[in-house]
């Protein structure tokens, strides 16, 4: 397989618009400053960015496999050869939706009490990717019985990109199936897009069959399905 390769930003992004998906995915995952390298070729694009260590995204189904990358997520349809020395690290599923549909429904209700979130956090998904305190949270979003007992929450991040992205989205075990996920979503959905946000991500792990399915009813694209690896230390 030939492919062309190229360090200019404008270049690459200008290549991932053969996709509309993969360019929503570049504009997310790759901004300007990081930026290293591209490669593509026929129907496959592969980005390169530095951030302490090199990470790097494959989309197609060849994509090429750049040999500096510390940790990387490939389509899983891809047949590349993966190099010796690298380990899959699990699959993950990526998002993305519109906010505008649900400027509907009522703006979900803001919680800011670190110590709350983090319990609640530790209790229902300990491996949740972000915390109270994060400086890239825009604001955590709640639900409440109408006792005030904590239901569901999660938060919105923006992306050194500037982009924005749903994170730890937890649902208390007795509240699942309910509805109130789908509650917590469309209400973070209507926040965001009062606050001008237009379009919003998430990434789920593949096998979590029931957060997919929620995502899928309030309106939520999938855009890729990864595998992610990591090269051997």
């Amino acid at each position: 397989m030939s492919y062309e390769f190229t360090e200019n930003f404008e270049i690459a992004q200008q290549w991932a618009t053969y996709d509309p998906k993969v360019a929503e995915l570049f504009d997310l995952y790759c901004p300007a400053h990081l930026f290293r390298q591209a490669a593509r070729s026929q129907g496959n694009l592969s980005l390169t960015i530095y951030d302490e260590k090199y990470f790097g995204m494959g989309f197609g189904l060849q994509p090429y496999w750049n040999p500096e990358w510390d940790e990387c997520s490939v389509t899983r349809k891809s047949k590349t050869p993966v190099p010796d020395g690298y380990s899959v690290d699990g699959n993950w599923d990526t998002y993305a939706a519109d906010t505008a549909p649900h400027a509907q429904y009522p703006m979900i209700q803001i919680i800011d009490d670190g110590a709350e979130i983090d319990s609640f956090i530790d209790a229902y998904a300990p491996n949740s990717s972000v915390r109270s305190g994060d400086p890239e949270s825009l604001f955590w979003g709640c639900v409440r019985s109408s006792e005030g007992e904590l239901l569901s929450l999660g938060t919105v991040a923006k992306w050194r990109s500037g982009h924005h992205r749903f994170a730890s989205i937890v649902t208390a075990e007795d509240a699942r199936g309910k509805g109130i996920g789908a509650q917590l979503m469309q209400g973070m959905l209507s926040r965001l897009h009062s606050l001008g946000v237009s379009r919003v991500g998430l990434g789920v792990f593949a096998a979590n069959t029931p957060a997919k399915r929620l995502y899928g009813k309030v309106g939520f694209e999938l855009l890729q399905e990864l595998r992610a690896y990591d090269k051997t230390r």
